[in-house]
């Protein structure tokens, strides 16, 4: 690969990065304001199986089918689960914030031809170690949240997350052990790339 194509490549990397993190604080604002109305909390809860018919489109269309889930309304929950839902949005948030950091800081690297660097592990590390921690924390701010909703409306107190959540968040579990492991070739590289200089070093010095 060209010279010029590593470059086009690292600026293009830059480029989505940025505009990343337009669509994460669109998207957060967004959750923010879709979760917390003046009805109270909204959320999407499992109901029984039901035939509906609705309209869409403003009315333009008819629309039967059966309804699983339905979005409730909970003004009088509990200040433990609206802290939950709170951190979640925020964890969500700050973890796609911080891996887009990391992508930008290495792309910048790598456009200076600076590879094998401390910056990079330590951007490396924070990503992998991000990606471990951030979903399974999220999944469960999202079950008490879930669950003092669920209290507020006379449901009942809730359940703990079902299996079938942590099972969903494996792929991302995967993807940051493999970054991590990527971190480790990375921190190797610099330690021979550091022989080398000290050997070279030691070779002039003969010389």
């Amino acid at each position: 690969m060209s010279p010029r194509s590593e470059t086009a490549d690292a600026v293009t990397v830059i480029f989505y990065a940025v505009a990343a993190v337009v669509i994460v604080g669109i998207a957060t604002w967004l959750r923010v304001l879709t979760t917390f109305r003046e009805e109270g909390i909204a959320w999407s809860v499992p109901i029984d199986a039901m035939p509906v018919d609705a309209t869409g489109d403003s009315g333009a269309i008819s629309i039967s089918g059966i309804a699983e889930e339905v979005v409730v309304f909970a003004p009088n929950v509990n200040a433990v689960s609206i802290a939950a839902i709170i951190a979640s949005i925020a964890l969500w948030a700050a973890a796609a914030l911080l891996i887009i950091g990391s992508v930008i800081l290495l792309a910048g690297n790598f456009l200076r031809g600076r590879f094998f660097v401390d910056a990079n592990v330590r951007a490396l590390v924070a990503t992998g170690w991000t990606l471990v921690i951030a979903p399974i924390a999220i999944v469960l701010f999202d079950t008490m949240g879930r669950n003092g909703v669920l209290s507020a409306i006379g449901v009942g107190p809730g359940e703990p997350a079902h299996p079938l959540e942590f099972w969903s968040i494996l792929p991302i579990f995967a993807i940051g052990m493999a970054v991590g492991l990527i971190a480790v070739a990375f921190r190797r590289g610099i330690r021979t790339q550091r022989e080398n200089e000290s050997l070279q070093k030691e070779t002039e010095g003969l010389v």
